[in-house]
């Protein structure tokens, strides 16, 4: 027996109307209040977000090597280990999100 996203069986024509129903309404809700609060994404923003995104995970990364090469490791380096992963975890959530919305047609990418 299927199941769809809201995992319940789609045992009759009906129910799959109505939840394809459902997931087109929220299709048209999320791209009407994403696309107008950010318009249209342009390629270059998007990209400059993915280079943010591998800088950011760069820096975290130098920091644990650092690490390594260190015999007596200080509290205060592992805060700064922490805010640099943190740093990173979170745009590579933004990323992420920024992905999948684009991916479900949520906002338009544009040339410029």
């Amino acid at each position: 027996m299927a199941v769809n996203a809201f995992n319940i069986p789609e045992d009759d024509a009906h129910v799959r109307r109505l939840f394809q129903e459902i997931e087109h309404n929220i299709k048209t809700i999320n791209r009407e209040k994403i696309s107008a609060i950010t318009g249209k994404v342009s390629k270059e923003a998007f990209n400059d977000v993915a280079a943010t995104t591998a800088r950011l995970r760069a820096r975290y990364l130098a920091k644990v090597i650092e690490l390594e090469a260190s015999d007596d490791i200080k509290p205060s380096e592992i805060s700064t280990l922490r805010g640099s992963r943190l740093m990173y975890e979170e745009a590579l959530e933004g990323f992420s999100a920024l992905q999948h919305a684009l991916g479900r047609g949520y906002f338009d990418l544009s040339e410029n």
